[in-house]
């Protein structure tokens, strides 16, 4: 059966957190319907994103690739082909708007956007962001007003999808070392060592790694075996199956990527570096400690030309050096997403040089200290968003075809 509804996104992280709510929103209103999902070319993409839709039971899943092939030829992506012109819509969550338009375009339906970024294609029937603010900037930029849609952020919506793990420790401490190859293999024995600070004051402890799917099996086994530990003083571990034991005997659990959100509302606190985590968990409310370490400032990832100045032979690591203190040090906002929207302190933020044991008391102080985590636990739930953006969006859409056709479309009640 022809895929009416159509959700086209480029990368594990919109998958996880645009496409899924979305995709459950639409089984909840009408589990007969069909829904497909295109993965359209993206850079940044980990070469996992067919397999990762395919795991949500979207009726069709095609690849890149198989979207490549169709531009080429005017066509489309296989099992998209075949449906009733006009009926269905085609969403962007995620990547170029401009192939959503033209796919939207070769099946006659309309064309509808999310984005965190207020960027306009003509061929889009409306723009959805999740916020004011964001809204305030697409205004700005030339976005029609009358095709603008606030409609709230599908991250709350995927972080309320999973139940809380079974069995949280005690505490519960939720463990984020990057996704990035070349920066993770140097954060991982960090991490490993704040582990092994951290579990000799807390016996009954749980630490969990949610695995990201963008690391290569390369980068973390070169991160447990500590290859580049002494960057920022960490330690080597040993893997053990599905764990890694740190050289006290502490266990650090991995597990897989998806598991991340209900390890995360299990969680009394949490560890991470700069980046959505911070977003995701402070919509659970957990409380982080967010660390910018600096102790190499050139081995951390920079977009544009901050990334290729550190690939000049001979110079580029002191000309990344210096770029990513002239970036930190022009920092006037937090480096964490709550604190950042909110202007209130309810991440712990350490930059600067870090060390694991100096880092790990830090942690315990919040640890201990049930009073300041409630507080701050409780700020988060006030502050970040709340689900319900993907019914939101689904209701606007709904509501725009409704207004410009004769009928509903049939993948919307």
């Amino acid at each position: 059966m022809p895929a009416e509804a159509v959700l086209v996104a480029n990368g594990p992280g919109e998958l996880y957190t645009w496409v899924r709510p979305v995709l459950q929103e639409l089984r909840r209103r009408a589990p007969e319907r069909s829904v497909g999902i295109s993965l359209i070319p993206c850079q940044f993409a980990s070469g996992h994103e067919t397999e990762i839709a395919r795991g949500f039971g979207a009726e069709v899943v095609t690849s890149p690739s198989q979207y490549l092939r169709a531009a080429a030829t005017g066509g489309l992506p296989p099992g998209l082909e075949g449906g009733p012109a006009g009926r269905g819509f085609v969403l962007s969550l995620g990547g170029n708007a401009g192939m959503a338009v033209t796919l939207a375009r070769r099946l006659g339906r309309p064309a509808y956007r999310y984005s965190f970024e207020p960027g306009w294609h003509r061929g889009l029937s409306a723009l959805f962001v999740p916020d004011e603010r964001i809204a305030r900037r697409a205004r700005r930029s030339g976005v029609p007003v009358a095709r603008l849609r606030v409609v709230g952020n599908l991250v709350a919506d995927a972080v309320q999808l999973d139940a809380p793990a079974d069995a949280p420790g005690s505490p519960h401490i939720v463990l984020f070392p990057g996704s990035r190859d070349a920066f993770s293999v140097h954060l991982i024995p960090f991490f490993i060592a704040l582990v092994d600070h951290l579990a000799a004051a807390l016996p009954q402890a749980r630490f969990v790694w949610p695995v990201s799917r963008l690391l290569k099996n390369e980068t973390i086994a070169a991160g447990i075996e500590g290859r580049e530990a002494a960057t920022l003083g960490g330690v080597a571990g040993t893997r053990e199956g599905g764990s890694v034991r740190t050289p006290s005997g502490a266990t650090i659990e991995m597990v897989p990527e998806e598991q991340r959100y209900a390890h995360m509302r299990a969680a009394d606190l949490a560890v991470t570096i700069p980046g959505t985590n911070t977003l995701e968990l402070g919509v659970a409310g957990v409380p982080a400690v967010v660390l910018l370490p600096l102790n190499r400032p050139e081995v951390i990832p920079l977009e544009g030309a901050g990334h290729w100045l550190g690939l000049i032979p001979g110079i580029g690591r002191y000309l990344k050096r210096y770029a990513v203190r002239l970036w930190v040090e022009g920092l006037s906002v937090p480096v964490s997403l709550p604190n950042r929207f909110t202007g209130e302190d309810l991440m712990l933020e350490l930059s600067g040089r870090l060390d694991p044991a100096a880092v790990a008391e830090r942690t315990l102080d919040l640890l201990r200290d049930d009073g300041e985590r409630s507080r701050r636990r409780e700020r988060l739930l006030a502050t970040m968003p709340k689900p319900g953006a993907a019914a939101a969006l689904l209701d606007a859409i709904e509501a725009d075809v409704g207004a410009t056709r004769a009928a509903p479309v049939g993948v919307l009640p």
